[in-house]
């Protein structure tokens, strides 16, 4: 069986606000995993985080903000949390 992964990628200005998210992440979609693709502000790949499904759904139906619950979207911080690092530089 192939699996099916989810890529979200984020760069990172110099001057970005704390508690930067991901975009949506949807459940009722077909996928096994999530990677997450650090980028420098220059788009140079700094980290890449994966989650499992599992993880994530957890994540997302926890009590919590609209945008986590409703949206689909975790904070970075979030991602990283649940995840664990497959490449860095």
């Amino acid at each position: 069986m192939m699996e099916k992964i989810k890529i979200k990628g984020r760069a990172l200005q110099h001057d970005s606000k704390p508690g930067q998210r991901l975009g949506s992440i949807k459940l009722d979609k077909d996928w096994d995993y999530a990677m997450l693709a650090m980028f420098d502000a220059k788009f140079n790949p700094l980290v890449i985080y994966e989650a499992k499904r599992l993880e994530i759904e957890d994540a997302l139906r926890k009590p919590g903000s609209l945008a986590k619950n409703e949206r689909g979207q975790l904070s970075v911080s979030k991602f990283k949390s649940i995840s664990r690092v497959v490449w860095q530089v």
